[in-house]
């Protein structure tokens, strides 16, 4: 495995968005397929609100993290991605590992995400990561026009 895992630069704006526009569970609607250029550009620009980090293996863009800093010891955990292609191989846990050593080094000890229901694999993996269910919600939702 020759995988690393490092924050996300400028450069890396059309691969984290090539990735996230192929995959049909980042889409929130018709419209929205995923997260904007320009947002992606903003997280890299913003590294004290945001935590975007990209994984690598020989030279291309297979994965992504992105969390955003909640508080002073509160992250969000808004989008995990490894390739369907590269999953099997420790990639996940790898980026996972780097994001848990980037908390610690940051002193921000609380995680949290959100998990589809139906996403059992997901689920697991994040159980294995150490993440537990704690509280149950329902998601609402409102596009303001």
């Amino acid at each position: 495995m020759t995988a690393i895992v490092r924050h996300a630069i400028s450069t890396d704006i059309d691969a984290i968005f090539s990735l996230g526009i192929k995959e049909p569970a980042f889409g929130v609607n018709k419209t929205i397929r995923f997260y904007e250029r320009e947002e992606l550009a903003e997280w890299i620009a913003s590294p004290d609100e945001n935590l975007l980090l990209v994984l690598e293996n020989d030279g291309d863009l297979v994965g992504f993290c992105f969390c955003k800093i909640m508080s002073f010891h509160w992250v969000y955990l808004d989008n995990f991605y490894v390739c369907p292609t590269s999953r099997g191989q420790g990639f996940g846990h790898l980026l996972m590992q780097a994001l848990l050593d980037l908390l610690r080094e940051r002193k921000i000890t609380y995680l949290t995400t959100l998990v589809a229901e139906s996403d059992t694999f997901l689920s697991a993996f994040f159980g294995e990561c150490g993440l537990v269910t704690e509280k149950t919600y329902v998601w609402q939702d409102r596009f303001v026009t």
